[in-house]
C-alpha cells in the first residue's frame, strides 16, 4: 500500500517493553485504560504514514524517536513519552517504551 506521494506505509508493533510499561502505567495511574487505548490507535496510525516526523534526539541514533503521547488534560505533569525505533528496510516502527516524562 502506498500513500499519496509515494511514501511507503509502516507497520507499526509493539515490544514486550512497551507491552509491559503500559500495563505498569495503568496500575501506576499514568494510563487511563479507559480512553488511552483509542489514543494508542491515533498514535500508530500516524506513525503508519509518518514515523520520521519528530526531530531525533542528538545523543540516540538517527532511527530512534520520541514523541510525546496526546493526554486529554492539559497538566504537563502528566505528560507520557513514547520511544519507538525506525526499521526502515522492514518498513516496520517498533514500539520500545512508553514511560512518564522526566525532567
Amino acid at each position: 500500500m502506498q500513500r499519496a506521494g509515494g511514501g511507503g506505509v509502516y507497520q507499526v508493533l509493539e515490544r514486550d517493553s512497551f507491552d509491559a510499561d503500559w500495563r505498569r502505567g495503568v496500575e501506576e495511574g499514568w494510563i487511563n485504560p479507559m480512553a488511552d487505548h483509542v489514543t494508542l490507535q491515533a498514535v500508530k496510525d500516524r506513525l503508519t504514514q509518518l514515523p520520521w516526523a519528530p526531530n531525533p534526539t542528538a545523543e540516540w541514533p538517527n532511527n530512534v524517536r520520541r514523541l510525546t503521547f496526546p493526554r486529554s488534560v492539559a497538566d504537563r505533569r502528566d505528560t507520557v513519552d513514547v520511544f519507538y525505533e525506525i526499521l526502515e528496510d522492514d518498513r516496520t516502527v517498533w514500539l520500545e517504551r512508553i514511560l512518564p516524562t522526566t525532567g
